[in-house]
């Protein structure tokens, strides 16, 4: 497969409109082009017209490591404002590749798909297994990866790469996210006359304030990712200005650092909300946790990072930044596998263009990330 029919693939990929779902569009033409190649395959089914592919290619040259490539196939709803090309036309406009997911993370995805297929093409000529592991989901808490964890299909790999953009530079880290769901419940009546009721709003309020009282995430802090941090972004609650609420809810976004323990921060919460209920009149709240993903690292002297690190050097000729990210991926999930191994996050674009209007991607990088992952597979199963 050359660099024309690669990019010819990428444009066909992106032109399918997995907006937060339908990802099995994507899985039926991968699928057949793999099996064209006689590259053996599953499918995963997570939900209807979600599909999820796991992809084996076993080297020629005996036994090895497992080394894994990862990318997700859903993209995020294209917004409001105008783009300059329609959002899946998949337009090439001099070096740049514009359309949804081209960046996040298309272009990443069939990087990996396109030298898998070259890889092949040569003879495999390798010591070992290169699995491709295609979800769906990364948008909406890394759903997919986390069902192909629970079934084990990450349990055998001992490195994985992911392929979200980050212009060619090493991710080793990205933050965690524990997204508490706080729901407070009164009792309705007319707005002329709250005292007949109990609004779950204000007992929503002392649910935040007793929240901020308590938790200090900034004392939890990362040399690469700095601090936690907690954010209250979503708060709903009432039908009507002449009517008491009797019903609140708030979302609450943490990000963590390596060395805070999940489950004890939802002990803690609970036990927070738990304490209300024996502090205020008439309290009635509960607490769900509607996103739990650890945060990820890999440590800047690891082999796999310096090996990744020397490859982008000498295929894209640039001297790549070890760096962090603050958002999560898929690698989250992937983290909860049987055994530990190190994880690194590289791929075409750049992440400050992910779910924006005229989402792009520069063409030569997706070239170059082809080779850069070849090289990869090539040197950790020599």
């Amino acid at each position: 497969m050359n660099k024309e029919h690669a990019l010819a693939l990428l444009k066909e990929v992106v032109q399918m409109e997995t907006v937060l779902g339908k990802e099995t569009e994507v899985v039926n033409h991968l699928a057949a082009l793999f099996a064209q190649h006689e590259i053996p395959f599953e499918r995963v089914t997570y939900a209807e017209n979600r599909d999820q592919l796991v992809v084996t290619l076993t080297g020629s040259k005996g036994a090895g490591p497992v080394l894994g490539f990862s990318g997700h196939m859903d993209v995020v709803p294209v917004g409001e404002v105008a783009w300059t090309h329609p959002p899946f036309a998949a337009v090439e406009e001099g070096e740049l590749l514009f359309g949804r997911g081209t960046c996040d993370m298309k272009a990443g995805l069939i990087a990996q798909v396109v030298a898998l297929i070259q890889l092949k093409e040569a003879g495999a000529p390798f010591a070992g297994t290169v699995k491709l592991l295609i979800t769906v989901g990364e948008e909406t808490a890394a759903v997919g990866a986390g069902q192909l964890t629970d079934l084990g299909y990450a349990d055998d790999l001992d490195a994985l790469v992911i392929g979200e953009p980050s212009q060619l530079d090493v991710v080793i880290a990205h933050k965690g996210a524990l997204w508490p769901q706080f729901t407070t419940y009164g009792k309705t009546a007319h707005g002329s006359m709250p005292q007949l009721g109990v609004n779950a709003v204000d007992q929503m309020l002392e649910v935040i304030r007793q929240f901020k009282d308590t938790f200090d995430f900034s004392c939890a802090t990362d040399t690469l990712l700095g601090t936690s941090t907690a954010s209250l972004n979503i708060l709903q609650g009432g039908s009507g200005n002449n009517v008491v609420p009797d019903k609140c809810v708030a979302n609450v976004d943490i990000r963590t650092v390596p060395g805070q323990n999940h489950e004890k921060l939802k002990a803690d919460i609970e036990e927070m909300v738990r304490a209300l209920d024996g502090r205020l009149e008439y309290f009635k709240g509960e607490v769900a946790f509607v996103n739990d993903l650890p945060p990820i690292r890999t440590e800047k002297d690891d082999p796999f990072t310096l090996l990744t690190a020397e490859i982008i050097r000498k295929v894209a000729g640039k001297e790549p930044v070890i760096k962090s990210l603050t958002g999560y991926t898929d690698g989250s999930q992937f983290s909860r596998a049987a055994k530990d191994f190190p994880i690194i996050i590289v791929g075409p674009g750049d992440t400050s263009l992910a779910h924006q209007p005229n989402e792009c991607v520069p063409i030569p990088q997706f070239y170059q990330m082809i080779d850069v992952n070849k090289e990869i597979a090539l040197n950790y199963l020599r």
